[in-house]
């Protein structure tokens, strides 16, 4: 059962959580449908224009941070807020409709977010782990039991490569999910919370690169 409400969630900075430097200096821009292109690689620029086409124009959070895909430094928004009840994609094909549930995982309402998880999270992209590792560092511990019970669909390759190439990312991703953990779940051992499994797994699969 889901218990949580997320609807007009609030960055992470306005709670004093995991501040992220690059957030506070974004946040003072507005952002345009044109600027979700930046969240994907250069090479997806064509399939990405197609999903964003169909986007009704709306606010979206100025609130961003920065990883490093393959050879793109690419630029993913914290929050969007369009209406998924808007967006007609019965034309879009596998990757795009895969480029449309990556973006969905940044929604303000938490059960768009958790609802889209699953169309992502077996998908061998090297442009889909920002998304998802994202997820393990926001307080919805619905959603990160999802990636914790969802964690052997991922591809340990693409996860290992992309983290080893975003440290300051994922050093970030573990402090945040501890804060939260800290304030909201204490009370629940740490081998049985879902965010330790996961970043377990993670920090395994970092190990083994230098093995």
């Amino acid at each position: 059962m889901r218990r949580y409400i997320r609807v007009g969630d609030q960055p992470p900075e306005s709670r004093n959580v995991g501040l992220n430097a690059s957030m506070l200096v974004e946040r003072r821009m507005t952002f345009y449908n044109s600027d979700l292109l930046k969240a994907f690689p250069l090479a997806l620029r064509d399939e990405a224009q197609k999903v964003i086409s169909v986007l009704p124009e709306t606010r979206m959070s100025a609130c961003r941070f920065s990883v490093d895909v393959g050879e793109d430094l690419v630029s993913i928004p914290y929050r969007i807020y369009h209406d998924p009840a808007l967006i007609d994609s019965a034309s879009f094909t596998r990757t795009q409709h895969e480029l449309l549930a990556c973006l969905l995982t940044r929604h303000h309402n938490g059960f768009v977010r958790e609802d889209f998880l699953p169309k992502i999270l077996g998908c061998n992209h090297e442009w889909v782990p920002p998304f998802v590792v994202q997820l393990v560092g926001e307080y919805v511990i619905e959603i990160i039991q999802s990636i914790s019970d969802g964690i052997h669909r991922i591809d340990p390759d693409l996860y290992r490569a992309f983290l080893t190439r975003n440290p300051a990312f994922y050093r970030t991703t573990k402090k945040r999910m501890l804060s939260y953990w800290d304030c909201y779940h204490r009370a629940e051992r740490k081998e049985e919370y879902a965010g330790f499994r996961v970043l377990e797994f993670f920090d395994h699969l970092i190990d083994s690169s230098r093995a």
